[in-house]
């Protein structure tokens, strides 16, 4: 089990290299900063980034925020029958840099607790608490990519009418 979550994916579908990449061009919008307002603009398009020849950088558009959104990063090939999408889907760096630092302290904090339950005879029942935040932290960033990753690569069958090999 991978403690940051990623995935590979390979979509195939009948559609020539031009047409996906008209369609992926009209459901790829430029990337937006942050925007504070009440009033939500009526979204046409699926997906932000960037779609440039062959390559993309994206991420779904979502209402509001969600720090497990997969980054998807990939490129169209074409294929025998059609088109091939291949893409890796990843976590923000953001959160696996804050992951890392969040799960060194807690592994500090569990180490130091064995010191003192060895050295100092503290109750060992407290070692539980680290733990559980370190499987907390872990299955947090898990449960947020692992549905939000289904939703990108149906959206992606969608739009290009393709199932995933």
């Amino acid at each position: 089990m991978k403690i940051i979550p990623s995935d590979k994916i390979e979509i195939l579908t009948t559609l020539s290299n031009p047409e996906v990449r008209k369609i992926l061009t009209e459901n790829i919008r430029a990337k937006k900063g942050l925007t504070i307002g009440f009033n939500k603009p009526k979204e046409n398009k699926l997906f932000e980034g960037i779609f440039e020849q062959d390559r993309f950088e994206i991420q779904r558009i979502i209402t509001g925020r969600n720090s497990f959104l997969p980054q998807i990063k990939g490129q169209i090939q074409s294929n025998i029958n059609g088109t091939k999408l291949i893409a890796n889907l990843k976590v923000n760096t953001f959160v696996i840099v804050f992951m890392i630092f969040w799960l060194t302290f807690i592994g500090f904090a569990f180490v130091m607790g064995i010191i003192g339950v060895v050295n100092q005879g503290t109750n060992p029942f407290l070692l539980i608490f680290p733990l559980i935040m370190i499987a907390f932290g872990i299955g947090l960033v898990h449960y947020g990519f692992n549905s939000e990753k289904e939703k990108s690569i149906n959206d992606l069958k969608r739009i290009l009418n393709g199932q995933t090999t």
